[in-house]
């Protein structure tokens, strides 16, 4: 039934004679079916039957159907780079993959200031991550709503000349059942500075203490913002969100639907925290919250790019080293400071099980480990393990270390009790302000 139902709305759009426009606010001298207006766009049009303009004073920050597919967008940003699409506005979004099930041209309806309707214009859907096996999943997805009707640089620069909202539809100038803030409207100086973004929270995450202390240890290797998205935690690690909210940490709702995907479309979300940091930051981060990149041949992030840091390297990849969890009984019990214990080189050596730190101006997608696509020229940089690792406190050894410990040897590292002393005391002020005891 439910079949049938999206069948006859479907032809009913599809039958149903519009207004089209070459330019905004012309008198609409052509009615044009919408089976045929895919052949009558060409770099942007508009619909004069669509004037209700999109009212949004914040982001949505909700997962949005795009009606008639099996496609959800969540946020948009303004995409400046000639060598990645050029200027567009860039859409995160999850969906089926195009090479297993029927997906079709979509459209982007671009809503302006000064404007009373929407250009309209062809939208790429570029999948982020495949998945071959799973050919029924929802994977990260980019959708791509190409400006190439916004002329000149200055033209490009300025606000009014860029659109404030986007639609996704499957016609043209059907009204859209979805509608996205566009952010990073506003060219900034960006800064030499690093953010840290963490995947989705889910399972009614308890551990807030594990929050407090990754953010602490963060702000002290030299993050200056922390994104972490929210999918589903407990009360008290709400609480512990909402004190740090807007200090220095950012959170996203996330509240990715429950249907066939990996971990909450983790890597949709790390893709949005690309650009969402990218925007401000030179180096984004990413980790799981059980991970550090530990710089070693420096003491903050910053002090170990600028040894490191060249103009020809787009991704810097931290070698994998596994750390025994441990609780010594010593209080604060703080995971960095008590798990000492870890294999001695890195495995497996390369950058299979790394973790990786962006140059965000050369970044286009991200996987979990390293980066799917950089612009042209941009080289990945694995670290040698005395410049820098990537400690990984997982509370179960990973599969190869159960199965085949003879395998490996393991050493005391004590190279994180250099930051012990202030760990603790901001872990411990943060506990007080909270009113909350370890």
């Amino acid at each position: 039934m439910f079949a049938v139902a999206l069948f006859i709305v479907d032809i009913v759009v599809m039958c149903e004679a519009i207004d089209v426009c070459s330019n905004p606010g012309e008198d609409c001298p052509r009615s044009i079916k919408e089976d045929l207006w895919h052949e009558y766009v060409s770099d942007a049009s508009t619909c004069c039957n669509l004037t209700s303009k999109p009212v949004l004073w914040e982001e949505p920050q909700k997962w949005q159907t795009v009606y008639m597919r099996d496609i959800m967008v969540f946020s948009a940003f303004i995409e400046r780079r000639s060598s990645a699409d050029g200027l567009s506005v860039r859409i995160i979004g999850s969906g089926l993959q195009e090479q297993f099930h029927f997906i079709g041209q979509l459209y982007c309806q671009l809503w302006y200031v000064d404007k009373i309707t929407p250009y309209v214009v062809k939208a790429k859907y570029v999948r982020i991550y495949p998945s071959t096996f799973h050919t029924d999943a929802w994977v990260a997805h980019f959708i791509i709503c190409p400006l190439n009707h916004v002329n000149g640089v200055m033209e490009a620069s300025s606000t009014k000349s860029l659109p404030y909202a986007v639609s996704v539809t499957v016609t043209p100038c059907i009204r859209a059942g979805n509608v996205l803030m566009v952010l990073h409207r506003n060219p900034v100086q960006k800064l030499n500075t690093h953010a840290l973004c963490l995947p989705p929270l889910y399972g009614n995450f308890q551990n807030w203490t594990a929050l407090v202390e990754t953010f602490e240890l963060h702000k002290l290797l030299g993050a200056a913002e922390i994104i972490i998205y929210s999918q589903s935690m407990s009360k008290m690690s709400k609480e512990v969100l909402q004190a740090y909210n807007g200090k220095g940490v950012t959170a996203v709702e996330w509240n990715f639907p429950t249907i066939n995907t990996n971990v909450y479309c983790q890597r949709a979300a790390l893709n949005d925290c690309l650009y969402r940091a990218g925007h401000v930051h030179k180096y984004v981060t990413i980790t799981d919250l059980d991970e550090v990149l530990v710089p070693r041949a420096a003491v903050t992030w910053p002090d170990l790019m600028q040894k490191i840091a060249s103009p020809l390297f787009g991704a810097y990849l931290f070698q994998h080293v596994y750390f025994r969890r441990n609780n010594t009984r010593e209080k604060p019990y703080l995971i960095t400071q008590q798990s000492t214990w870890r294999n001695d080189k890195p495995h497996p050596p390369g950058k299979i099980w790394c973790k990786s730190m962006y140059d965000s101006d050369k970044a286009i997608s991200l996987d979990l480990h390293f980066p799917y696509e950089m612009i042209t020229g941009a080289q990945e940089y694995i670290l040698d393990p005395d410049e820098g690792l990537l400690h990984h406190y997982r509370i179960l050894p990973l599969t190869t270390f159960r199965k085949n410990p003879e395998w490996f040897t393991f050493i005391e590292d004590l190279y994180m009790h250099r930051y012990k002393k202030r760990l603790t005391k901001a872990y411990k002020d943060r506990l007080e302000s909270l009113k909350m005891m370890d």
